[in-house]
């Protein structure tokens, strides 16, 4: 029998050992977006201390100075800000308010109407339609309109302005990095996250809600480890200024979860909370689809709804601004309302979210979703009590089981949710929860451009395909000859030539037929004729086109073009970069379905060839189509 190595042998061995293993690991990845990530995480965490700044110098100005109110904070805030419970001039608020939401909606309306609403549903649209593209503006606009809208008393979070801001300039990097279209869906997602998780002061919530919130059934894992480093940082540097204490204080001695028998109790917050979510999101779209319908200047929009939240603040303060803080005073049990106090607190937030952002304000739906759920839980655990049932529970614990589960059902986050709530109720939270979210059904979230899963999502629908277009390339489906015009022919000219040869869009190149922009037939017509004669295409050319290299697979081709809602654009030489013809969808697809009847015969050689009369009829009707657009354009 061999006797034992020393020990020191058996480190060396073990050394040798590892040195000969392969390792898998992509260190390109992790350096690229460690580096995004703390990027992200800096420009999120300021953004988040210069939001936080702004509101509170809003709220100040509009509300302490206009109204004599000074609305509380939450546990992580009060010793740094102090705050008034009555107000002074209560009759000041409906025009406090109203002037806040005209201010919100000249700014909107003018500098960018996507800004308007709530913050995080833009980016879920930015994600899945726009191939993550934030506009570099928004960010800005979207900061100084949510401190208006929240400073002058209107009902909304600071959470989503601050992913949006987070969000956009992950966008922004993404076309500094030239990163693919994936890659910047990516960046958006964890600048989201990041700015979600340095207001909120919960990293690890934010980077999971980065993930999850796409999706109404799925997650997008990729962006799970660049939320996690963008969080992390971003929490960091909110942290460094604000201090370290969550946003709401717990009082761990109150809240706990010890009798297994009060599952029972959290299974109904759930059932309730599912309830309500359903309520919340149908009122907060039926306000939204009216005002859109109003035929009103739309920037006097959010002036109405501002209005009429400062009448339904006169009586019920708690609805104006975040209501973290009065949020707050329940979990901490120092004041004691009546039930049917807490009951129209409940009914009246979600009136006047519906109508702050329904109207054209300009915040977020995640604060005034936890305050909704969180005074839901207030309403269920005194009612219990005053019943003389589950009195072991405080109402603390059901408050912030009820503030996680509607959360969840309403912004169908079912895990990053349970993970923003308190370690002492994890089981509670994530019974409610997973009932919440299940009982609130599929189809009732408060993010409406959130898709079921992956395949339903345009960013993934190429992944579902069958990969045929993977093995064809685009040389095989160019079509030749394409107009070639130079930059100094006028649109005049150029639409003759369009006309001529039926076509609907232009190559602009140099003398040596380098590609230095595409132009398209429908925007030529937007200038008046007495102009066509002057204006050469230089002037209108898209001067940074989309494009494709002979060489590139019919995937890649059909990727870019959908995504960029392009119906043709420009194929290049991979040899010398010339422009050799255009690749349209109309004949991408139908190589595709040449190819896909070819497999089929040879799967099933009894079905009838029809392909050259699908050809005639589908396409060409296609190509019919085609030209009474383009004759009506």
């Amino acid at each position: 029998m061999k006797p034992d190595l020393p020990y020191y042998s058996q480190i060396a061995s073990a050394v040798r050992a590892m040195r000969g293993m392969k390792w898998n690991l992509d260190f390109s990845y992790f350096r690229k977006w460690i580096l995004i990530g703390f990027l992200l995480g800096v420009v999120a965490g300021l953004g988040a201390v210069a939001l936080f700044l702004s509101v509170e110098f809003f709220t100040g100005l509009f509300l302490g100075l206009g109204a004599g109110y000074f609305p509380p904070l939450p546990g992580g805030f009060q010793s740094s800000f102090g705050y008034t419970l009555i107000i002074e001039k209560p009759w000041m608020l409906p025009l406090i308010t109203g002037l806040g939401g005209l201010l919100v909606g000249l700014i909107t309306t003018r500098f960018s109407p996507e800004s308007e609403g709530h913050g995080t549903d833009a980016v879920i649209d930015a994600y899945h339609h726009k191939s993550g593209n934030i506009r570099a503006r928004v960010p800005l606009v979207k900061g100084i309109a949510s401190s208006i809208t929240i400073g002058s008393g209107g009902s909304g979070g600071t959470e989503g302005p601050a992913g949006q801001i987070a969000a956009g300039f992950g966008s922004l990097i993404g076309k500094l990095f030239k990163l693919d279209e994936d890659e910047k869906r990516i960046a958006v997602a964890a600048g989201l996250g990041a700015g979600i998780g340095s207001i909120f002061k919960i990293p690890l919530g934010g980077a999971v809600f980065s993930a999850e919130v796409f999706y109404r059934r799925d997650f997008e894992v990729r962006a799970l480890i660049p939320g996690l480093v963008a969080s992390v940082t971003g929490y960091t540097v909110f942290g460094f200024v604000f201090g370290w204490n969550p946003l709401f204080t717990i009082p761990l001695d109150l809240v706990k979860y010890t009798n297994p028998i009060s599952l029972l109790l959290y299974a109904l917050v759930g059932l309730i909370s599912a309830g309500v979510s359903i309520g919340y999101v149908k009122t907060f779209y039926t306000i939204s689809d009216y005002f859109s319908k109003i035929r009103i200047p739309k920037y006097l929009k959010p002036a109405i709804g501002g209005v009429l939240v400062g009448m339904i603040g006169i009586v019920f303060p708690q609805v104006l601004g975040t209501s973290y803080g009065w949020l707050q005073i329940a979990i901490n049990n120092d004041t004691i309302l009546p039930l049917s106090i807490i009951g129209s607190i409940v009914i009246f937030k979600i009136l006047a979210t519906s109508l702050t952002l329904g109207s054209g304000g300009s915040a977020g739906v995640f604060g005034p979703s936890m305050v909704i759920g969180g005074f839901l839980g207030a309403f269920i655990g005194t009612a219990f009590h005053l019943l003389g049932l589950f009195t072991w529970v405080d109402v603390s614990s059901v408050i912030i089981v009820s503030m996680v589960s509607f959360f969840g059902a309403t912004a169908k986050t079912p895990i990053s949710s349970i993970i923003m709530g308190s370690d002492a109720l994890l089981a509670p939270m994530m019974l409610a929860t997973f009932v919440a979210y299940i009982m609130s059904g599929q189809h009732n979230s408060i993010f409406r451009n959130q898709v079921l899963n992956r395949s339903a999502s345009p960013a993934h629908r190429m992944e579902y395909q069958l990969p045929i277009l993977r093995d064809m390339y685009v040389k095989d489906a160019i079509r030749v000859p394409v107009n070639k015009l130079s930059k100094d022919v006028t649109i005049d000219e150029a639409l003759q030539i369009m006309n001529r040869n039926n076509s609907k869009m232009i190559a602009v190149v140099n003398e040596k037929e380098l590609l230095h922009g595409v132009v398209y037939k429908h925007r030529l017509y937007e200038f008046p004729d007495e102009y066509r004669k002057s204006i050469k295409l230089e002037s209108i050319m898209i001067k940074d086109p989309f494009f494709a290299y002979s060489s590139d697979s019919l995937h890649d081709a059909l990727i870019r073009l959908s995504s960029n809602e392009l119906q043709e654009m420009p194929v290049l030489s991979n040899e010398n970069n010339k422009v050799l013809g255009i690749i349209t969808i109309a004949d991408l697809v139908k190589l595709y379905d040449k190819e896909v009847e070819k497999i089929v015969k040879v799967r099933n050689p009894s079905i009838p060839d029809i392909g050259n009369k699908r050809d005639e009829i589908d396409y060409s009707n296609d190509r019919h189509l085609g030209d009474k657009t383009t004759n009506k354009d």
